[in-house]
């Protein structure tokens, strides 16, 4: 079994760069969010229950977050025509961007193989990292279960005292 080269970002070190297609095929450069604190949000699928509640979740804290100086970025596998229902049906108010190649989450190192035991079926672990104003990574969380979401308020806390 072949070991993935890549591992997850730690504190301290610098964010993959990376260039990935927002719902109207608009490319979105990490590096393009430098000077402010960037919230990337990994999903494992648009539309599922979890993935779901925690994109609905930080829509609803947007004004919160926004106050703390962060901008918010969800990443999924799911190809850009799924994130756009995604994003309307959802009213999702930040980009919602398409790592469909899935080179992202390879870089990230947070591949999740055979998602609900599909067997090739790779997507993104549900992750959250908080980048500061340089893009360094200032605050990582992966959970190797779908069914787990992360803990909004630790995160909010976070920004609000970083």
């Amino acid at each position: 079994m072949a070991k993935s080269t890549s591992t997850v970002p730690k504190i301290g070190q610098k964010a993959p760069d990376f260039e990935l297609p927002d719902p109207d095929m608009k490319m979105h450069k990490l590096s393009d969010y430098r000077g402010k604190k960037t919230i990337l949000a990994f999903f494992p699928a648009a539309e599922s229950p979890v993935c779901t509640a925690e994109m609905c979740a930080l829509r609803d804290s947007i004004d919160e977050l926004r106050d703390y100086g962060a901008s918010v970025l969800g990443i999924s596998i799911d190809g850009p025509f799924a994130n756009k229902f995604f994003t309307v049906n959802r009213h999702l108010n930040f980009p919602v961007l398409s790592d469909y190649n899935r080179k992202v989450i390879k870089k990230y190192g947070i591949v999740m193989k055979d998602l609900a035991s599909l067997k090739g079926y790779n997507a993104s672990k549900r992750a959250v990292f908080i980048l500061d104003k340089d893009g360094k990574v200032r605050y990582r969380w992966v959970s190797d279960s779908p069914l787990v979401e992360p803990n909004y308020a630790e995160i909010k806390d976070f920004l609000k005292n970083n």
